[in-house]
């Protein structure tokens, strides 16, 4: 649970005894599964609540740092997190501009995963060769080509990383190395490069453009086209046909 504004007028209790108060805006608190807790709030308080699904977690704790003693959250109260809550507010502006696409959201999932292993968790990674991060030029160069190829459809992580043969963690941080980006920056960019040939077609409703180039709507493509062109579609459109 992140706080994200509002009242900080609030207690968090667990077996009849408080385990804290007053947490400051931006600080994060891990709830562990299965334990049950008490929270009183007096006023009205802004949060976001992030649910991973520990099973997952555990995933992540062994693909992030190998094996590890008791990958299990911390039952700790308003930690700040900066981290957090810049991953929070991240996701919360792309949707409601609604420009958080599937493989955005599959690296936020991916990232909301690793966070808490590396800040809110009992014990330490244990000593131990931890799974290599490996991709070859060849690999890469097949890849890029694949997701040129998909621009048009639905890109997800699992099935790209899956190609690498890497998990989705060692993909993303693999990918960004090589490229320097993460993969959604990556196939964002690409999108953006191919819309002005699109939009050169005149009689391509900008709709269908967006669709064309891989985007969930038009509002969704003038909103990337926008922050990357700096003019809308339309306008982009209507100064070329000038």
């Amino acid at each position: 649970m992140l706080h994200l504004g509002g009242s900080t007028q609030v207690e968090k209790w667990r077996d009849g005894r408080m385990i804290g108060d007053r947490p400051c805006i931006g600080s994060a608190t891990p709830m562990p599964a299965l334990v049950a807790t008490t929270w009183t709030l007096t006023g009205h308080s802004r949060v976001a609540h992030i649910y991973i699904d520990p099973h997952r977690l555990a995933q992540a704790a062994e693909r992030t740092d190998g094996p590890r003693a008791e990958p299990a959250l911390l039952d700790v109260f308003a930690e700040p997190d900066e981290m957090a809550t810049t991953l929070v507010s991240l996701m919360l502006a792309q949707s409601a501009a609604r420009v958080l696409d599937r493989l955005a959201h599959d690296e936020v999932r991916l990232l909301f995963a690793r966070h808490p292993l590396r800040h809110h968790t009992a014990g330490r990674p244990l000593a131990g060769a931890t799974a290599r991060v490996t991709l070859t030029a060849a690999s890469l160069r097949r890849l890029l080509e694949h997701i040129d190829a998909g621009l048009a459809g639905e890109l997800r992580l699992a099935e790209v990383a899956a190609r690498a043969l890497l998990s989705q963690d060692h993909f993303v941080r693999a990918f960004k190395a090589f490229v320097g980006q993460t993969p959604h920056h990556y196939v964002l960019a690409r999108r953006i490069a191919h819309a002005p040939t699109l939009l050169e077609r005149r009689t391509l409703p900008v709709g269908a453009v967006a669709r064309a180039a891989g985007f969930r709507g038009a509002r969704h493509f003038a909103a990337a086209f926008r922050r990357s062109i700096g003019a809308s579609p339309s306008a982009w459109r209507a100064e070329r046909r000038h």
